[in-house]
């Protein structure tokens, strides 16, 4: 009676990887990730990406299947209630994040005009790979790699500025009002592709359209010590 079916849905589902992390023994971290699943509710990924959350993490839910979804009307109360059963594949590691892999991004504004293009600069400790995710509330997108910018090492301690080349990063709202995007850079110190997304052909281009749970998935894959998160939220008016 509080929030929608869908929420409590996925509400559930959230409680039900907490449940499969302390089967697999990581209790230690389930307060940051209850605190991770709240924000994934509300759709406010920022805690996620919270460097001290990233640090506490040693173990994640890398993938699952659901079994069952049962509603039922909670006795006491009333109320309907939903349960959601899955089969979770956990992965734990052994490792954490390394403390001289780090990058410095530069150029990003927090407010942009509806159209205005997205550029900025990049610097990291040690060679790495790059991608970035854009997360906003209504889509979730591949921006770098992309159809144009090939995938290719970015050498440690050299300035790079992006676009690479002849491209641009244009920002769009889908509504009037102000929209919130995250811009999601994952380094990488090995050449692991992401892949998981839909091809969508405009007239000049290819979007490359994913998921946030997709992308979580995938940087659960990759070892702390092998990755470096940063993001940054801004605003298209």
């Amino acid at each position: 009676g509080k929030i929608s079916y869908e929420d409590a849905k996925r509400e559930a589902l959230n409680m039900a990887k907490v449940e499969a992390l302390r089967k697999a023994g990581v209790s230690e971290q389930l307060q940051s990730y209850e605190m991770l699943f709240r924000s994934e509710v509300n759709n406010d990924f920022s805690e996620f990406f919270s460097s001290d959350i990233q640090a506490e993490l040693r173990g994640a839910v890398q993938s699952y299947e659901i079994i069952d979804t049962r509603t039922f009307t909670d006795e006491l109360s009333k109320l309907p209630n939903i349960e959601v059963t899955i089969n979770a594949k956990v992965v734990l590691y052994s490792t954490g994040p390394d403390p001289t892999f780090n990058a410095r991004i530069e150029g990003i504004k927090a407010v942009y005009n509806d159209g205005e293009n997205l550029t900025f600069s990049i610097q990291s400790t040690k060679d790495c790979f790059l991608h970035i995710f854009g997360i906003a509330d209504s889509y979730t997108s591949v921006l770098y790699p992309n159809s144009i910018e090939s995938f290719k090492m970015i050498e440690a301690n050299k300035k790079v500025t992006f676009p690479l080349g002849q491209v641009e990063y244009p920002l769009f709202k889908s509504g009037k009002e102000p929209e919130v995007t995250r811009i999601v850079f994952v380094f990488t110190k090995k050449p692991i592709k992401y892949l998981n997304y839909e091809t969508i052909n405009h007239p000049d281009f290819e979007e490359w359209i994913t998921t946030s749970e997709n992308i979580f998935a995938w940087i659960y894959s990759l070892t702390p010590d092998q990755r470096k998160i940063d993001y940054h939220i801004i605003t298209i008016r």
